[in-house]
């Protein structure tokens, strides 16, 4: 680990989950989880495109999958697209009727930074990681002001662990046999998972984007889940493949593309940008990620969506 990066230490037994968050590089996340039984199920909401300043996000709905998170003891990560952010003064994007009212003033920016770690704040002890978006990174680049890095900041000092990630990167979710100091050292008993993830470029009318992210899976190797945003749908797909083991013996490993789906409701009232254009209805909410370190090796994968 590079010096300077963090190490968080999270949770007590029967309060929440036991991890430690490691801040590896720009690139990689470790959540470290202690484990003592392999029954054992724990929890990752997964979730994108919230748009949380938007009027249309459903804020309502969002914060019934926080609490249902926090009653799972599990933590979530956030791949982008947190906040819309495109009613700045010289945003030619901006509508009267999209910004919500607590934003109004001449510190737009700032106003949304606070509004948004301040309604974050009951969770904020279980959000792991907040990635960039395009409309972060859009900020960036036409105002020279970065929004995740405000937000994460604001919660960070009031005692959050979350991580700022970049637009693509890695997690590991590494299980260990709690206690067993001798299996650690001999790296036993240790079980990791690998999650890659991109917000997205890509959409699809026909394939949802399922076709991008099959692509997209392919030059993450590494990674036995893969994840993405952007496009607002809300997929689980298996991408099997082919493994040769020391043996020479070939077994069909399998992998799994996600896309988290949004909390942005901009289908009805009859008109918007969304109906004006055709755009298909989303389907909103986000995705539960469910880990089970194996008794052999590997870590069971279980996925469903947040309803």
């Amino acid at each position: 680990m590079g010096s300077g990066w963090r190490i968080y230490r999270l949770g007590a037994v029967g309060e929440a989950m036991k991890c430690e968050v490691i801040r590896h590089s720009p690139e990689l996340t470790e959540i470290r989880i202690p484990y003592t039984s392999t029954t054992a199920q724990y929890n990752f909401f997964l979730a994108s495109d919230i748009h949380l300043d938007n009027p249309k996000c459903d804020r309502k709905l969002f914060k019934k999958h926080l609490d249902e998170m926090k009653q799972r003891k599990g933590k979530a990560l956030f791949f982008g697209d947190v906040m819309c952010l495109m009613q700045g003064k010289k945003d030619r994007r901006g509508s009267k009727g999209d910004i919500r009212p607590e934003h109004l003033g001449g510190n737009y920016f700032d106003l949304v930074f606070n509004e948004t770690a301040n309604w974050l704040k009951p969770w904020q002890d279980d959000i792991v990681m907040m990635s960039d978006g395009n409309h972060e990174t859009a900020i960036i680049n036409y105002n020279e002001v970065d929004p995740l890095g405000n937000v994460v900041r604001i919660m960070r000092d009031s005692g959050s662990p979350v991580e700022h990630m970049r637009y693509q990167g890695f997690v590991w979710f590494t299980f260990y046999q709690e206690g067993n100091i001798a299996a650690q050292q001999r790296q036993e008993k240790i079980r990791r998972l690998t999650l890659g993830y991109h917000h997205g470029t890509w959409g699809g009318v026909i394939t949802k984007g399922t076709l991008g992210g099959g692509r997209y899976a392919s030059i993450m190797p590494d990674a036995d889940v893969i994840v993405n945003g952007h496009n607002h749908e809300r997929t689980i797909v298996a991408h099997p493949c082919y493994r040769i083991n020391n043996k020479g013996e070939q077994r069909i490993e399998q992998r799994w593309h996600i896309q988290t789906g949004t909390y942005k409701q901009e289908f009805k009232g009859g008109g918007g940008f969304a109906i004006e254009k055709i755009v298909m209805p989303k389907s909103l909410g986000g995705i539960w990620l469910k880990l089970r370190p194996r008794n052999s090796t590997g870590v069971e994968i279980t996925c469903e969506p947040a309803t």
